[in-house]
């Protein structure tokens, strides 16, 4: 089993007619009302939660696609990072793991999940242009902290590659990150 978070960007922008921009003028412009429909978010994620944990899972999987790409660190911070902490604090006293997957731009999220929540492994560390990981980086300054997976491009590589260039990519991320385990 596994609980799903969603960036306020990814969950709510289809509500908006017109999705992205109409939303960020209401963000300004309706500040509270962001706010509250967070905090009812928030409150059904937590439920979910304590259900899924009940159930005694392997590990938890906390959705947040895009969250820095989507949203930026700063709106991350005020929208997803609250929960976040939440939700990694009771898997963490539960004794269940817990993996945050994020398409994009994750370098910033990383950082905070890393300093901020209690975590254990994040993906998918993309590399440029889709994302801003460098692996090596991330696992000279967190991989003491969070077990990291990833740093393959999902689409020239993943999904388009041959076997031979995810092969190598493959290589260079252990090569990168693979010292000493994580």
């Amino acid at each position: 089993p596994s609980s799903t978070l969603f960036p306020y960007t990814t969950l709510f922008r289809s509500d908006f007619d017109g999705g992205l921009a109409p939303m960020t003028y209401w963000y300004h412009d309706k500040h509270d009302l962001v706010l509250e429909l967070r905090e009812l978010h928030e409150r059904r994620v937590l439920k979910e939660m304590e259900m899924v944990l009940d159930e005694r899972p392997d590990f938890i999987l906390l959705g947040g696609s895009g969250t820095i790409t989507m949203q930026g660190p700063k709106l991350a911070r005020e929208l997803s990072l609250p929960t976040i902490k939440k939700l990694t604090r009771m898997a963490k006293e539960a004794g269940v793991p817990t993996m945050l997957h994020s398409c994009g731009k994750e370098r910033a999220l990383v950082e905070m999940c890393a300093e901020e929540t209690d975590l254990d492994c994040i993906n998918p560390l993309e590399v440029p242009p889709q994302g801003d990981c460098d692996l090596a980086a991330i696992k000279a300054r967190y991989g003491h902290r969070l077990a990291l997976m990833g740093n393959l491009h999902t689409t020239s590589v993943m999904l388009l590659g041959t076997p031979q260039e995810v092969a190598q990519a493959a290589r260079k991320a252990i090569e990168d990150a693979g010292a000493n385990g994580g």
